[in-house]
């Protein structure tokens, strides 16, 4: 049984930059998301709270060549999940987007790169048709197919195991006028740490791409903006980060390089530091850093 306590597209300021996060990898892969392997049976029920939350990220704004075909522009989806994914049980078909008029939209092609290193492959990207930001927007995702999770990787906090994700869904979907916000944290060790220096390494996703919003920031630079919080006498005490690692590789996790050896529970980022495509910014932000047991 699994037990948890608690709870980026980058871009130039050229505007065809600001999709890159969705576009770069893509173009050298075919839509569907490779062969499906046969399914496995879970090991017991998933709670629904594993698909954690949608973002509507672009609407009618990325080329539909993206999924290997001509026609008009596509609205882009990443849907985030508290599990890393098996990218072999991962095709388009596995979703249905519901649209506040009642429409039920099939993605013509789903991808989890470039967020598909060991420790992420926990954010799928879905192409197609979800409605319209303002009139008609998009209300709730539904996993309608058999897709996996994998088992806990070695070096990470947040575990899993290999179970069937079909049947959950959710209306936590953020409209396309939102800003971007962190949605899971986790404290990865070993050959998933990046970091070259501290004592910690704390791995933050955020459930849309986010590149910086400051004028003259570059992503390197974000890592003063975040705050880590350890625990003592059940008070918080602030850590900042002494560096950021996991950067300029087009997705939407980062690696935050602490040196302090009281453990981190918590991350918080502070409002108006980033921003997604749409150029709207975030909130304050944070989250709860996921431990668990098996």
């Amino acid at each position: 049984m699994l037990k948890f306590n608690g709870t980026k597209y980058l871009s130039t300021s050229n505007t065809f930059m600001k999709k890159i996060w969705i576009i770069s990898v893509f173009w050298l892969w075919a839509c569907g998301g490779g062969g499906e392997s046969s399914p496995t049976e879970p090991q017991e029920p998933v709670n629904q709270d594993a698909l954690v939350s949608a973002f509507f990220g672009l609407d009618n704004a990325l080329p539909s060549i993206l999924c290997t075909q001509p026609g008009s522009q596509l609205d882009g989806m990443p849907v985030n999940f508290k599990y890393p994914l098996d990218a072999a049980t991962l095709s388009g078909s596995d979703f249905e987007v519901v649209d506040s008029l009642g429409n039920i939209h099939i993605p013509i092609c789903a991808r989890l790169a470039p967020a598909n290193e060991n420790g992420e492959n926990r954010t799928v990207l879905l192409l197609g048709e979800f409605g319209t930001a303002v009139t008609n927007p998009p209300v709730e995702v539904r996993v309608v197919g058999d897709l996996l999770t994998i088992d806990t990787i070695s070096g990470e906090s947040a575990c899993s195991e290999i179970v069937n994700l079909n049947g959950i869904s959710t209306t936590n979907v953020i409209p396309l006028a939102n800003g971007p916000s962190l949605f899971f944290a986790q404290r990865i060790d070993g050959n998933l740490n990046e970091c070259s220096s501290g004592t910690q390494t704390i791995q933050v996703a955020w459930n849309g791409g986010i590149t910086p919003y400051i004028s003259d920031d570059t992503e390197f630079d974000l890592f003063q903006y975040y705050i880590g919080y350890s625990e003592s006498a059940g008070d918080l005490v602030p850590h900042v980060p002494i560096s950021i690692a996991d950067i300029n590789d087009n997705d939407n996790f980062h690696q935050l390089c602490f040196s302090t050896s009281d453990d981190i529970v918590k991350i918080s980022i502070m409002a108006n530091t980033v921003e997604d495509p749409n150029h709207d910014p975030n909130l304050y932000s944070e989250i709860d850093v996921i431990s668990c047991t098996n």
